[in-house]
């Protein structure tokens, strides 16, 4: 797994750079701005968080709350449907079939999933391409352009690049609609950045699927925290916490807000016991909650790695 990067770009967090972060500038509270204003000049402040982020593995909470509250994040949608609504604007467009090509083969249906391609698509998901860049600084043009050239983010941003030159009928949507998943991938970015974690968005194309993302954690030890927040069409939120540690040991807790999908899982649970048995994992323990039964089930992201955050799961005894 590729790790955001000490030699990552710092330009991934300024403003004229980043619209994830001008947007929560803009929705800052009073208290918010103060404590900015504080730390001298913002790009300063931000060179500071940078450093402390992924060196000290320190998260500044004030800019992780104001990413995570943020109402204009809420409802990004499925980013791999919002990439074929792409798609199909630039069918249109035959002077663009390269591009089309490209991104084209990032879409993956979740029935042909398997751990090569997950880490192919997390690896290629644009949220590791300023590290990747940055790792080969000393490297020719040509192997630049092969390390990221199956990358998602670098070929929407090339396709950007080129529309800004073209004079297309609907080069004004296409605008829009790369702008859209470019700040997408922005957002995943940031909140990686913030959290001490590798955050992404579900990378793979599935009918049920509205919207959903995933965020991976190595904690202190060989512990490793994996959690998948799905919004479902038919049932709407699911959330599950994972937690591998002596290389097979693996505890989950599922949250769900609906009645029928909590009984749906409880019933296959056995099969999903013996497919982990038959795949060398031992599943400890399983629980399966609805979210009703919590008063602020969200409050599951990942805490710095100072405190040994459990990320959500009950302390075993």
């Amino acid at each position: 797994m590729i790790s955001p990067s000490t030699h990552s770009k710092l330009s991934l967090l300024l403003p004229n750079q980043n619209k994830v972060l001008t947007e929560i500038i803009k929705h800052a509270s009073p208290e918010q701005l103060t404590h900015l204003q504080e730390k001298s000049t913002l790009k300063s402040f931000l060179g500071s968080l940078f450093h402390d982020t992924l060196t000290n593995t320190k998260s500044d909470s004030i800019l992780l709350d104001m990413l995570k509250s943020n109402p204009s994040f809420k409802n990004m949608g499925n980013f791999t449907d919002n990439l074929k609504t792409l798609l199909t604007l630039l069918k249109e467009e035959p002077s663009l079939l390269p591009k089309l090509v490209k991104l084209e083969s990032f879409i993956e249906s979740i029935q042909t999933i398997n751990v090569p391609m997950l880490k192919e698509k997390i690896v290629n998901s644009g949220i590791f391409m300023e590290s990747k860049i940055a790792s080969l600084a000393d490297a020719s043009l040509q192997e630049i352009e092969q390390s990221i050239g199956r990358d998602v983010k670098s070929n929407l941003l090339a396709l950007k690049f080129d529309l800004e030159k073209l004079d297309l009928p609907n080069n004004e949507a296409l605008q829009t609609h790369v702008d859209q998943l470019i700040t997408n991938i922005d957002y995943h970015q940031l909140l990686s950045h913030l959290s001490c974690a590798n955050s992404l968005y579900f990378p793979f194309s599935w009918d049920q699927l509205q919207e959903g993302s995933v965020t991976f954690k190595k904690a202190k030890g060989k512990k490793f925290y994996c959690e998948i927040n799905l919004m479902l069409k038919e049932y709407g939120e699911i959330d599950l916490m994972m937690g591998l540690y002596e290389e097979n040991q693996l505890e989950i807790q599922i949250h769900t807000e609906n009645t029928s999908l909590k009984i749906l899982i409880q019933t296959h649970l056995e099969l999903l016991r013996t497919l982990l048995i038959d795949a060398g994992i031992t599943l400890r323990i399983i629980r399966v909650h609805e979210t009703k039964d919590f008063q602020n089930p969200s409050a599951t992201a990942y805490a710095s790695e100072t405190t040994d955050s459990h990320f959500g799961f009950e302390a075993l005894g």
